[in-house]
């Protein structure tokens, strides 16, 4: 195939606004949809080669492989072995058990798996994963596995057939962006089925040869202009979604189509990305992608107190330079037939890929070395109270007797209270009834996009499970509730009795709080609200962990009192509102004083992450602030001055 700069131009166009975006650079909020220009470039790059291939009757699956190893994986299993020692001195035992994952999965093709059974790809955990950039090469491998293997059989047919089927495989892969995106955002995101279509559209440029199409020179500047501004409008007005890929991927995809099919030399598009610096970062372009995420990841672990702009900046730089140099020491040499023989190259590539794995399957087995610091590794271990399992049980199953006094209602914000419970009172008779995310409503359910639609449906049938369990359990007389609410606020909308869906609203979230005490109570049940923990957004557990790993100090992660107000206000608006008539238990006046909220307690670190505890964290706290004494007698009924004094701590806190 002849050499195309203006390609190499394109995928320069591509890295670029990546490494902004995930570098912070508002400009290019969607700097994001640059892999799904390089998904088409692939499409297009792979599909011609074969096709040619296959119609001059020398195609060979071993020789496709091999140019596949010698572009790809000399500088992956670089950017590997590279990540190891830092991951060793800079990662936590939790995160160090994460990275041993990703490290197997990266050299099984399989990232993009892994990466959507850990996480969403907007959450903001992911940028501490030094691999989590895989995922989009992991997409390409599976498609090399599978695409050359159908041109083959469908080289039997006509060609007319053949682009039939590969246009009915683009339809259907673009169709599953439309079911996932509701089922299964994440997958959506990170899966072959529905990244397929972007590869797919860039193999039928191929395939139909556009090339050969006989357009008047005018035409083609019109349609390449297009293009180039397609995408370049993706990189500035698509944003972050639960939707992506779908229909706001498809002006990226076709802009870089029509860039490819007309963008040629004789256009000014095709003279533009043929200039020499676009090219020249065209040409460490896979490097460039390769070392940005491993960069930033480790820098933002190794800086606490956050990187700067022109910080950035600085990292940015570095990643050219590293860029450069595995692009002229790694990928140029080991390109060469000359110098490495295929079987060398497999050789090579399953040796290092073998240590690579085994290594990671040593993290993963090993807990992250937790052995080596087990100090380190409780600080991040969850409250999960009775287990792991009680996630969204509500039967007898996760309580600590047959027969419960006490039933801990709500979602993780109530559950990482029950290890505090059970550490004031041991032979408490109690029953764990959380879900994660899903608060103690009995009419409300949070449309979290992210987590799929029929999330919230899942959400109303538990609470509809637990309201069916409260009334068959008479044992239980005192029902603790907590949520962080937000998860209600910050959301457009909200699941409204199972049926419809409601604009967000504070008075909505009111009264349904309002609602599950006075059903509690119509009921025979004593219930108390438990207010979430004052928080400011951060992080805080992972930032005395990492002050800790790195011998700092861990004041600078105490949240500021006005930053905790102005953060959960609306929280807060609706926790005061409550206390005017109901029991509320408040940790504000405990962990926090007029400038600030601790996040240790007699040298006990409190906090797992943002917002909820620990598991010694809410066994301290249990212990101190006495959780089963406290949350029973404000669920009897305090004298009204109390109550009332409590009301006017959080109008003041929601001020």
């Amino acid at each position: 195939m002849q050499y195309r700069p203006e390609i190499d131009g394109l995928r320069a166009l591509a890295v670029v606004p990546v490494l902004l975006f995930h570098a912070g650079f508002g400009l290019v909020s969607g700097g994001f949809a640059g892999v799904d220009v390089f998904f088409v470039i692939s499409g297009y790059l792979i599909t011609a080669i074969i096709h040619r291939e296959i119609s001059d009757g020398n195609f060979s699956i071993a020789r496709f492989y091999e140019r596949r190893a010698r572009r790809l994986a000399p500088a992956l299993l670089l950017v590997c072995a590279v990540c190891i020692p830092f991951a060793l001195m800079w990662m936590l035992p939790e995160e160090l058990n994460s990275f041993g994952k990703s490290l197997y999965a990266v050299n099984l093709f399989a990232s993009n798996f892994f990466f959507w059974d850990q996480t969403g790809y907007f959450a903001p955990s992911t940028a501490l994963l030094p691999l989590l950039h895989t995922w989009s090469l992991a997409v390409e491998e599976q498609f090399y596995l599978v695409f050359p293997l159908l041109l083959l059989l469908l080289h039997r047919f006509s060609r007319a057939t053949l682009l039939k089927v590969v246009a009915a495989l683009v339809l259907l892969s673009f169709a599953a962006t439309q079911v996932f995106a509701n089922l299964d955002p994440a997958a959506n995101f990170y899966l072959l089925p529905s990244r397929f279509w972007e590869l797919g559209v860039g193999a039928l440029l191929a395939l139909v040869g556009v090339e050969k199409l006989d357009l008047s020179k005018g035409s083609r500047e019109i349609l390449s202009a297009l293009g180039l501004l397609a995408i370049v409008a993706s990189y500035v007005f698509v944003v972050e979604s639960a939707f992506y890929p779908g229909w706001t991927t498809v002006p990226v995809v076709l802009g870089t189509a029509l860039v490819l099919a007309f963008g040629r030399s004789d256009t000014v598009v095709g003279r533009l990305l043929s200039l020499k610096p676009l090219v020249a970062i065209g040409l460490i372009s896979y490097s460039l992608y390769l070392w940005h995420q491993p960069v930033f990841a480790f820098a933002r672990l190794r800086s606490i107190e956050g990187i700067p702009a022109e910080g950035y900046a600085l990292l940015i730089a570095l990643c050219f330079v590293l860029a450069y140099l595995s692009w002229r020491l790694v990928e140029q040499p080991f390109r060469k037939p000359g110098r490495f023989s295929r079987r060398a190259i497999f050789g090579a590539t399953f040796a290092a890929g073998s240590a690579a794995i085994a290594f990671g399957f040593t993290l993963d087995g090993s807990d992250g070395l937790a052995a080596r610091n087990r100090e380190l590794a409780q600080l991040s271990e969850p409250s999960v109270g009775l287990g792991k399992k009680c996630d969204a049980v509500a039967d007898l199953r996760c309580a600590s007797n047959p027969k419960p006094e006490v039933a801990v209602w709500g979602d993780s914000f109530a559950r990482h209270l029950v290890d505090g419970i059970i550490a004031s009172k041991p032979d408490v008779r109690l029953v764990q009834l959380a879900k994660n995310n899903c608060g103690p409503f009995l009419n409300l359910s949070p449309i979290m996009p992210r987590l799929g639609r029929g999330w919230s449906d899942d959400c109303a049938r538990y609470n509809e499970e637990v309201r069916r369990f409260l009334l068959a359990n008479r044992s239980i007389r005192y029902v603790v509730l907590s949520s962080q609410l937000s998860q209600y606020l910050k959301e457009e909308k909200v699941l409204v009795d199972g049926r419809s869906e409601v604009t967000t609203e504070t008075k909505l979230l009111i009264d349904g709080l309002r609602a599950t005490f006075a059903w509690l109570r119509s009921n025979g049940f004593e219930p108390v609200f438990v207010a979430p923990t004052p928080h400011d957004g951060r992080d805080t557990g992972l930032c005395v962990a990492r002050a800790r790993l790195l011998g700092l100090s861990d004041r600078h992660c105490e949240p500021v009192l006005k930053t905790v107000r102005e953060y959960d206000r609306d929280v807060l608006n609706v926790v005061a509102d409550i206390a005017d008539e109901y029991p509320v238990v408040s940790f504000m006046d405990y962990l926090c004083d007029d400038d600030s909220c601790k996040i240790e307690d007699k040298g006990v670190a409190l906090f797992e992450d943002f917002g909820h505890f620990s598991k010694e964290g809410s066994r301290q706290m249990g212990r101190a602030f006495d959780f089963y004494r406290a949350f029973i007698e404000a669920a009897k009924g305090r004298p009204v001055a109390e109550r009332a004094t409590d009301a006017k701590a959080f109008d003041n806190a929601a001020l």
